[in-house]
């Protein structure tokens, strides 16, 4: 479990990390100018184990104007993992569908290091244009598989997602098959666009040659 200090929502990756602390249902500005906006939310509900502790399973979900990044979370009897409290971090669903009341849209992820699916513009515009219905993620994660986005930050989708672009989403990396050229290529065009910032760049640069 990572125990992180927040010091932007535009960097944080909730990959791996159960945010207690985040200011959630809250839009942030995620840059210096303020033009891009993200949410966080979260969602839990609790069970019991045989020696009446209470546990729980959930997600953690981080919106911003293309992306969602999300990670759901467990925590586990003493008996099964070790220790008392202890928390684990299921790797969601490649694929996963979002419905926006009675309409249902497949959603793909693009980055696996940072758990980041793309949002189709269909997608944004229904939320948007629906702020009063419920946006449901459903996964096959058998302990959690419906997410419903909380009330509060279901009413602020609308000012942090885009509704206007559909870009040319990033392809999910995979490195078996990608030379270190084209991945280099790929991550400046994601830069210029704007869809990573210098700092990731950098970081995901380091990876693609190994460093």
């Amino acid at each position: 479990m990572k125990f992180l200090i927040f010091r932007g929502p535009l960097d944080l990756n909730i990959r791996d990390y159960k945010a207690k602390a985040l200011p959630f249902s809250k839009v942030l500005s995620a840059s210096q100018g303020g033009i891009e906006k993200v949410l966080f939310d979260q969602a839990y509900r609790g069970r019991l184990c045989f020696i009446s502790c209470h546990f729980y399973d959930g997600y953690t979900s981080k919106w911003s104007s293309y992306y969602l990044e999300l990670q759901p979370y467990e925590s586990t009897c003493f008996a099964l993992a070790g220790g008392c409290n202890t928390i684990t971090f299921p790797k969601p669903d490649s694929r996963i569908k979002i419905s926006v009341g009675s309409q249902e849209f497949d959603v793909v992820m693009t980055d696996e290091s940072r758990y980041r699916y793309y949002l189709p513009l269909a997608l944004r515009q229904a939320m948007v244009a629906s702020d009063g219905i419920p946006v449901t993620i459903k996964t096959t994660w058998d302990k959690y598989r419906n997410y419903r986005v909380g009330d509060e930050s279901r009413k602020l989708l609308g000012a942090v997602l885009n509704r206007n672009d559909e870009i040319e989403p990033p392809r999910m990396i995979d490195s078996s098959i990608q030379s270190v050229e084209e991945r280099l290529n790929e991550l400046m065009k994601l830069r210029e666009k704007g869809l990573i910032d210098e700092q990731e760049y950098n970081r995901l640069r380091q990876k693609a040659l190994g460093l």
